[in-house]
């Protein structure tokens, strides 16, 4: 119960974190457009990946990046990142923070037919609910003249997440020194995008609240919440992982109310509740499963 409890502590503490990137990305889109700002993350997450790895996983992440695996999984996951930024740019923090996660839904749908592994009848009624809140959220875009573009590319950037996951779940390719060697990977590869939106610009880099996002997004939510979230896995089930993560939501919306000002009309205040329902549904009947005695 010892190593579980620990799982759960870390697994939330991950999401809590996570959560906060989304106001952290919104400061620092006002100093860098989301291609710079990308890159600019990983670019401190690399560097500080190299710091903690002088201590002790720098070896295995040199190896790790010596596998052209590790480098194709990475065009997956930095395409997904790219999405949720640009996507971010144009939809806010909030929305962000709502549709981004839509990962917990896709992925028993996705792992269904990747992985052979059974979603069951909640996490399929969850999957359908899912989509009647998301088409709600984006209903309510159109007609508010919101960016519908944005909603659609955060949409995009959960699918992008879904691949990640199951593709790396499939390859075994999850562990600590993995992602570590992903951070460097991400930022290796968003390098073009960010280069082609003309010469580097260095302003995130000296203004204050710039370089407070900056740090904030390369280290606690990158490097700080990526180990956390590895380690807690290897002590919870994939399903318990996703409710944890619900705190996620949670913390972005919460803090993009309080923080950026921002806030959702009445009809995407609905999706959202509709969304939470589903992954609720889709991930809690995992959870249940999971603590049933074996033999019931």
């Amino acid at each position: 119960m010892k190593g579980e409890a620990a799982g759960v502590a870390l697994t939330t503490g991950a999401g809590v974190i996570w959560g906060t990137s989304f106001v952290a990305i919104t400061v620092g889109l006002h100093y860098a457009d989301p291609y710079l700002l990308l890159f600019e993350r990983f670019l401190v997450a690399s560097a500080a990946v190299f710091v903690f790895g002088a201590f002790r996983k720098t070896a295995t992440v040199w190896r790790e990046l010596r596998k052209p695996l590790v480098w194709g999984v990475g065009v997956v996951y930095t395409l997904a990142f790219l999405s949720q930024f640009v996507g971010q740019d144009m939809a806010g923090a909030s929305l962000a923070s709502l549709l981004s996660n839509l990962f917990v839904i896709f992925t028993p749908i996705v792992a269904y037919f990747v992985l052979k592994e059974r979603p069951g009848v909640g996490a399929a009624a969850g999957v359908v609910m899912g989509v009647f809140g998301v088409l709600l959220v984006y209903s309510s875009s159109l007609s508010s003249g919101g960016s519908a573009l944005g909603d659609l590319l955060l949409v995009g950037s959960a699918l992008g997440y879904t691949t990640f996951i199951v593709v790396s779940k499939k390859l075994d390719i999850s562990t600590l020194s993995g992602s570590f060697a992903l951070v460097v990977v991400i930022a290796v590869e968003s390098a073009p995008a960010a280069l082609a939106g003309g010469p580097f610009s260095a302003t995130s880099f000296v203004q204050p609240y710039g370089v407070a996002a900056l740090l904030w997004l390369g280290i606690p939510c990158t490097v700080v919440a990526l180990a956390m979230y590895t380690r807690g896995l290897s002590y919870t089930g994939a399903g318990q992982s996703a409710v944890l993560l619900l705190v996620e939501i949670i913390v972005g919306v919460g803090l993009s109310f309080f923080l950026l000002g921002e806030s959702l009309t009445p009809l995407q205040w609905l999706g959202a509740i509709v969304i939470g329902l589903s992954i609720l549904l889709s991930s809690g009947v995992t959870l249940v499963a999971r603590r049933r005695p074996a033999g019931i």
